[in-house]
């Protein structure tokens, strides 16, 4: 668990001065390193102008032969440029003229450059060269140097300039960073404040981005989405709490006053052993009732059904229809299977999976009718049917149909009749071997059922 959480406009406004920092000292690095290439640059074509201005003097010098017009040259171009130093030796460093400064040679790179600094400190850009053999000097040397110290003074104006812009610029870019990043996250601020006031009393409530943002289009919308799920999920708690307690009110009240009936006086053997009766009908209901919640339960909780075999569907089918006998001889009706395929499953659950449906289908059907049980191989999947001719299922009926102590009619069940809750194990049952379940209508018959994988893993529910 982290001790401390940097706030998202923080961590965005530090990551941003962090970057400006970067940029503008790349930048001032760059056009510093880029003035001192140029004013370098700049001493070189100087450098190289006033040699050829110096071998101009000692050429007129070797025909006129005096020497000193051409220290009187030298000196007139000394005076025009004050950051000019010239030194010119024959041969044997025997010095012909030497001008101020420049009282020492420096190392220069092979075009004769180099960089010197003078016994009294002065910097200097040098420029050696050769003189040749049709010189007076022949084998001597010119050195020339410019003084670099105010090129160095402008170079440190200009970093002291770039330095006070950067600073300058770095705080403005984080200030003006700082404040678009607080706007931009105002809608985030907003939908938080909208969140917080969601509360168990108000799960209708939804977000809504006043702002329309883009970039949380797909977060409010997903929110919401949980938000449906979630109110959905609770509406379904409620209900059913409130059915649990409607559905175990009428026999735990059954059996009260029973008990109160046969303890208000004396009562003979016989009177005894049939209230006892009827109190044990009430609590196999009960307890029926519980086992299917539990059931429910295990099956809500994602669990997959285990015990997987391979079984014939149709044998399977002939045998819950020959246990349904009766059901059906007393309902006046009559089935049939149509269609086998094989299937890996639980054999106990589709078994009950397909007794619900019966006594469903046995519930909405009227006398001397046929009901048809129609097992169909559809692909890598295994459609298990039960049709009955009927009336069509209201579009409500159907949308609600399969969940939990629903009822078409909308009324209670009476003593021994259904909780509403077999159609919901079918949908378990589908569920727990990873199929579906389906409710539609053809020729003239309503049709519901299940549709599993034929090759259904094993897991972990029973």
């Amino acid at each position: 668990m982290k001790l401390w959480a940097r706030p998202i406009a923080a961590q965005l406004t530090l990551g941003l001065g962090l970057i400006s920092l970067v940029v503008f000292a790349t930048a001032a690095m760059l056009l510093q390193r880029t003035l001192a290439s140029e004013l370098e640059a700049a001493d070189r074509l100087e450098l190289r102008g006033k040699v050829g201005v110096v071998r101009h003097f000692i050429d007129e010098f070797a025909r006129a032969r005096d020497l000193q017009a051409l220290h009187h040259h030298f000196d007139d171009l000394l005076i025009g440029h004050k950051r000019l130093s010239i030194r010119v030796q024959a041969a044997d460093a025997t010095d012909i003229y030497r001008g101020a400064g420049l009282a020492v040679e420096s190392a220069t790179d092979a075009q004769g450059f180099g960089q010197v600094v003078d016994r009294d400190g002065t910097p200097f850009a040098t420029l050696q060269s050769v003189l040749g053999e049709n010189s007076p000097w022949p084998g001597g040397m010119i050195h020339l140097g410019l003084d670099t110290r105010p090129r160095n003074e402008l170079l440190l104006r200009h970093r002291n300039a770039l330095l006070s812009i950067c600073a300058l610029g770095l705080v403005l870019t984080v200030a003006l960073s700082a404040i678009a990043i607080w706007r931009g996250l105002a809608p985030v601020k907003h939908l938080s404040q909208q969140a917080g006031r969601i509360t168990a009393h108000s799960l209708d409530m939804r977000l809504i981005d006043h702002r329309n943002a883009t970039e949380l289009n797909g977060l409010v919308e997903s929110f919401n989405a949980v938000l449906d799920r979630l109110e959905t999920a609770y509406r379904q708690m409620e209900a059913f709490s409130a059915n649990v307690a409607h559905e175990l009110r009428t026999p735990l009240a059954t059996l009260v006053s029973g008990s109160q009936l046969m303890l208000s006086g004396p009562r003979t053997h016989s009177e005894l052993k049939e209230a006892i009766g009827s109190n044990l009908e009430e609590l196999q209901q009960m307890s029926q009732l519980v086992n299917d919640m539990l059931f429910l339960a295990r099956a809500d909780q994602g669990g997959r059904a285990d015990g997987l075999a391979s079984a014939d569907l149709a044998a399977e089918a002939d045998r819950t229809l020959h246990y349904c006998q009766p059901l059906l001889d007393d309902a006046e009706l009559s089935a049939t299977r149509l269609g086998t395929a094989t299937l890996h499953c639980n054999t106990a659950l589709m078994q009950r999976a397909l007794l619900n449906l019966l006594v469903n289908a046995v519930r909405h059907t009227a006398r001397g009718l046929c009901i048809v049980v129609r097992i169909e191989q559809q692909g890598a999947c295994v459609r298990l049917t039960v049709e009955n001719p009927a009336p069509p299922i209201p579009e409500h009926v159907r949308a609600r149909m399969f969940d939990r102590f629903f009822r078409g009619d909308d009324a209670r069940p009476r003593a021994g009749a259904s909780h509403g809750l077999g159609l919901t194990i079918v949908a378990a049952i589908a569920r727990m071997h990873g199929g579906s379940v389906f409710a539609d209508r053809a020729d003239e018959r309503n049709r519901v059922g299940l549709i599993v994988p034929a090759q259904a893993q094993d897991g972990i529910v029973r």
